[in-house]
């Protein structure tokens, strides 16, 4: 099994509130089974001590951080003096996921505050202009980008259509899909749409759903059809499978949840792939 598809955990969500934090939360990941780290911090006022410290805890507790997430809105914004902040600001987040030695950034674009306000393809295209600003320097700093799907109907990117629009659009390698499990589920986007995205998807949250609101639950506790995103994850050939659960309202069982969450997200994978292998036989 390659690195890039054994399960990683977006840490900073799984384990707040609870008593693991900082250091303490990575190696309680580690010995969850997690095999690889997609974290959150802000590189616009990122001290060097702290970007030191980060790379000292990943080496400490023997995972790597292969994936980071940067909530990049305002990148259609109409006026240019913001647009352009937002802009410097997600490169410069981009910068970060290369110094802490990661792979792909995810972004999340946001609501579509303006809508119905400015005409929707005059801003879908500074959206998609932008975006190949990004793409083009996350290509020259080693990185690849992920757009990640979110739960709002006034969102970018709500849906597997909207999101199959943003990359033909922009048109760009260095740019693709994040697919969040219980954001479709929640949007009703049946399993069977990821095969749209095939070669297209370099990042999964992988959890389950309450099928009604935002929330992201261990798999097995909500009402998603697992076995039938991981064969469609499978079947596009997915990469950096993270699981992502939390923040919980139990965060003293944050712990037995993030563990739980791991060997289930394992179990349904390896399933899959030995469902595929013995339909190959």
């Amino acid at each position: 099994m390659t690195e890039r598809h054994r399960l990683g955990l977006l840490v900073d969500q799984a384990f707040y509130g609870s008593t693991y934090q900082g250091r303490d939360a990575w190696r309680a990941a580690a010995s969850s089974g997690a095999e690889w780290l997609c974290i959150v911090e802000e590189a616009m006022d990122l001290k060097p001590e702290r970007l030191l410290q980060l790379r000292d805890d990943a080496d400490a507790v023997g995972l790597p951080i292969c994936l980071t997430a940067c909530h990049a809105f305002g990148l259609s914004d109409h006026r240019d003096v913001v647009r352009e902040f937002n802009l410097s600001r997600t490169e410069a987040h981009i910068d970060l996921t290369r110094e802490l030695g990661g792979h792909v950034m995810k972004m999340l674009l946001g609501e579509w505050i303006w809508r119905s306000m400015w005409p929707e393809e005059a801003q879908w295209q500074i959206l998609v202009d932008s975006l190949r600003r990004l793409a083009d320097h996350a290509r020259s700093r080693g990185i690849q980008l992920s757009v990640k799907p979110e739960p709002l109907d006034s969102a970018f990117v709500p849906d597997v259509d909207a999101l199959v629009r943003l990359l033909d659009d922009v048109a760009s390698p260095d740019l693709k899909a994040n697919i969040d499990v219980s954001h479709l589920v929640v949007q009703g986007v049946p399993a069977a749409e990821v095969g749209r995205l095939p070669q297209r998807v370099n990042s999964v949250d992988f959890s389950d759903s309450n099928g009604k609101y935002h929330e992201h639950l261990p798999p097995g506790d909500g009402v998603a059809d697992l076995p039938a995103f991981t064969e469609q994850l499978l079947t596009v050939e997915a990469e950096w499978i993270g699981v992502e659960v939390g923040p919980f309202t139990d965060p003293e069982n944050a712990y037995d949840k993030v563990a739980r969450s791991l060997a289930e997200t394992k179990r349904l994978f390896d399933a899959a792939r030995q469902a595929r292998s013995a339909g190959r036989g």
